[in-house]
């Protein structure tokens, strides 16, 4: 008896996208995304389009579904995305902006008034 194996190959997809976050400097920020596909994509994060460089405030999970930012820096601000991959394809997620706010913003009110002399 011959036996025969059969394997379901799928193109990756993003089936959870991460979210827009709007935080104040110094707060923490989780992004995450889910993703299917076989053989198993490989999960990577860009930021404006460049890959994400982790650091000691930036980390990416093991199984790269999730990215932290500890005490976010308005630089840290831009449109982050998931992008999944195997050998049948790619998938990029949704953007989620990530808008960090001044924690401490002055502001100035000038007078445009004119005195009478």
């Amino acid at each position: 008896m011959t036996r025969i194996a059969l394997f379901v190959t799928d193109q990756p997809e993003i089936t959870d996208h991460p979210q827009n976050k709007t935080r104040i400097e110094g707060d923490n920020v989780n992004l995450s995304c889910n993703v299917d596909g076989n053989p198993v994509p490989t999960i990577s994060w860009t930021r404006d389009e460049s890959p994400v460089i982790t650091s000691e405030r930036i980390s990416i999970s093991d199984d790269k579904k999730q990215l932290t930012i500890t005490n976010v820096k308005r630089t840290n601000s831009g449109e982050y995305r998931c992008v999944a991959n195997n050998s049948l394809g790619d998938a990029t997620s949704n953007a989620a902006t990530l808008n960090v706010q001044c924690k401490t913003c002055v502001f100035e009110k000038h007078s445009d008034e004119i005195l009478p002399s």
